[in-house]
């Protein structure tokens, strides 16, 4: 690819005290066969090595490796990487976490499905390219050759914006995303569960996505890691019932963070997106249960397997008493 007619990419690098494995992520960033990539690195108040090295890696390569100044802690990943977003200024832009490596030609793939999406739609359009990952240990052993088959994941059916308000299909180290896109997402706030779930949804709602099935990242678990891949494999059975503790949880993510957008972004959302938004809301809200419930259904604001769709179904039939019990799951 010819580096003179290549967009620029730029790579967001959120650390926070990740010292450990930092430089193998930053070496697989710079090594990517992509020719006009540069990274740009905000740190959240580290207490061990990870400043010193994004330092050196600015030294070494003061073209290529920028800092953002020296600013209070966020205390969040999500915002962290909303920062760097809104410090962004390249057409394109890829999040990466600190932690992982990189397949040498992850951003190669993932922007020769963006420049086919672009010629597709009208410009100034917001577009999100993602993929599935690979996970493996701390020693990058293979642990799960497919994050989306271990989580029986099928991106095709998930990603519509009423699926998307229940559950996120997109990984953020593997989001790759264009200017529009990344302005609108410079507005997140706090209420967002993720940066990489409001960018799904964000792109599900005013433009479009698509995705590679190959594995570019090496998701490296370990004890330290914000969000882990936890598996979502079927289970036999029903959910148990009134214990509401995880479902609770989950489904309040999901509404907040609806809320979240609906504030957000109320007056620019197109009218049906608007409209499932404040339903989706309402399943929250209605103090009446059959409401909840009808809402949800009719709407199909459900997730992938039955089980999970049968627990979400109970808590808000049952909400008024989950509200103030937390029995153990």
């Amino acid at each position: 690819m010819n580096s003179s007619s290549s967009p620029q990419v730029q790579i967001l690098l959120a650390t926070y005290n990740g010292a450990r494995f930092l430089r193998e992520q930053i070496d697989s960033i710079l090594t990517q066969t992509y020719p006009c990539l540069t990274i740009l690195s905000r740190d959240d108040g580290s207490t061990d090595g990870t400043l010193a090295i994004l330092n050196d890696y600015a030294a070494l390569h003061p073209t290529r490796f920028h800092i953002l100044p020296q600013s209070p802690p966020t205390g969040s990943a999500k915002l962290n990487f909303a920062a760097l977003i809104a410090a962004s200024t390249a057409s394109h832009v890829s999040c990466a976490d600190q932690d992982d490596v990189w397949v040498s030609t992850k951003i190669a793939d993932s922007m020769e499905v963006m420049q086919r999406l672009e010629q597709r739609h009208r410009h100034g359009t917001p577009l999100l390219v993602f993929t599935d990952v690979a996970v493996v240990d701390e020693q990058l052993r293979p642990l799960q050759p497919s994050l989306w088959r271990y989580q029986h994941i099928q991106p095709n059916k998930i990603f519509n914006f009423r699926r998307l308000l229940t559950q996120n299909v997109v990984t953020g180290s593997t989001a790759l995303f264009n200017r529009p896109l990344a302005d609108l997402a410079a507005r997140m706030t706090a209420k967002a569960y993720m940066h990489d779930w409001w960018l799904a949804l964000l792109a599900s709602a005013f433009g479009s996505a698509d995705f590679l099935t190959q594995q570019t990242v090496l998701y490296r678990q370990h004890a330290s890691n914000v969000l882990g891949a936890a598996g979502h494999g079927s289970h036999s059975g029903l959910p148990k019932w009134r214990q509401h503790a995880k479902r609770r949880e989950q489904w309040e993510n999901s509404e907040h963070q609806a809320s979240a957008m609906l504030e957000a972004y109320r007056d620019e959302l197109p009218q049906k997106i608007r409209r499932m938004l404040e339903a989706y809301v309402r399943c929250e809200t209605s103090p009446n249960r059959f409401v909840r419930v009808l809402t949800l259904i009719s709407h199909g604001f459900l997730l992938q397997d039955l089980r999970p769709n049968l627990a979400i179904l109970l808590y808000l039939w049952d909400m008024d008493f989950a509200k103030n019990h937390t029995p153990a799951e």
